[in-house]
């Protein structure tokens, strides 16, 4: 068996000076060259936290993070100070944030914000800093991209700012992209070029992809493998076809039932079913399946012990003992 491309055991993380306030734990995944992992969970599951411990951007001071194992292409992300990090960030990894406002500096042109990126990992003339900039501008489908390398971003809209972060995360060609919800300020049209745009660039560069989101249209669109976080941990982990059609976690049902059912010359036919609750406190220990309170499939033991992972299919596991329904996918079968 080969080695995946990224490989995650039992990562955890906490935060504060003695890491009392714990947001993420053990969290394990693969991801192959080339494929798409989708991490969703509602606000405040851990999902970006995760995402940004992979790529050592949070403070060494007040953060501690423990794994048994994080690698990437064969580089022990573990032993990385932030020296190692700085050289790893563009070239064999980069990450796209969700507001691209607050990420592009309001001060600096769109050509010259990129060209740093260039001129920080590799050896090359102002000539052709210009001319890897003008190239991925044009990759991104940015119209006039001459022209646009001498404009600001409060002069670009708000799809073209997309457009921008994602050609400045990708003009170093990293092989793994992290994308932390990266199409939900835009309206659907412009989303729907964006995801277009992602797929592109992967079928073009091979690379490896972790797409954050919580909406499952975009899942369903684009997912190769799903991992549903809640409370900071994976609940289940499964191939996108398997989670939407075998959902094996009361989460996973939740968020599926969730979804708005539309039919085209139609009425809504029913209420948009809710998950009732809220996510419990970070640093706060439940005893047993931290969503037994939540849960519409709970039992006594749910809140007596933690689940152990079961295999629901090849490759597909779930922190969960409990039967779900068969409502779940008949409802799905309308709304995705």
């Amino acid at each position: 068996m080969t080695q995946p491309f990224l490989s995650v055991r039992n990562l955890s993380v906490s935060f504060g000076p003695n890491g009392e306030a714990q947001v993420v734990r053990n969290v394990s995944f693969d991801l192959e060259a080339g494929k798409t992992l989708c991490i969703v969970g509602e606000s405040g599951s851990g999902k970006s936290v995760t995402a940004t411990s992979l790529m050592g951007l949070h403070p060494a001071a007040s953060t501690h993070i423990t794994a048994d194992r994080m690698e990437l292409d064969g580089i022990d992300l573990l032993s990385c100070d932030e020296a190692r990090f700085a050289q790893l960030r563009g070239t064999k990894m980069a990450m796209i944030f969700q507001d691209p406002m607050s990420s592009l500096n309001p001060a600096l042109t769109i050509g010259f914000q990129l060209r740093e990126a260039v001129f920080l990992h590799e050896n090359l003339s102002r000539e052709e800093q210009d001319a890897r900039v003008l190239d991925v501008l044009r990759r991104v489908r940015i119209p006039d991209a001459e022209r646009r390398m001498t404009s600001y971003p409060h002069e670009l809209s708000g799809g073209m700012r997309q457009r921008v972060m994602i050609a400045m995360a990708l003009i170093c060609r990293p092989k793994l992209l992290i994308a932390d919800e990266p199409t939900t300020a835009l309206d659907v049209t412009v989303q729907a070029q964006i995801l277009w745009l992602l797929g592109e660039l992967q079928r073009e560069f091979g690379t490896a992809i972790i797409f954050i989101t919580h909406d499952l249209g975009v899942v369903a669109e684009i997912g190769d493998e799903v991992a549903v976080m809640y409370a900071g941990t994976l609940v289940e982990k499964g191939s996108a076809l398997d989670i939407f059609d075998h959902p094996a976690h009361g989460y996973t049902a939740g968020l599926l039932s969730a979804t708005a059912e539309f039919h085209p010359g139609k009425a809504a036919s029913k209420r948009l079913v809710e998950i009732p609750g809220s996510l419990p406190q970070f640093g706060h220990r439940v005893q047993g399946c931290a969503f037994a309170d939540r849960c519409a499939y709970v039992a006594p033991t749910c809140r007596e012990r933690t689940p152990e992972w079961r295999e629901v299919h090849p490759k597909h596991v779930a922190s969960c003992d409990q039967p779900i329904g068969p409502h779940v996918a008949e409802h799905q079968e309308h709304s995705i």
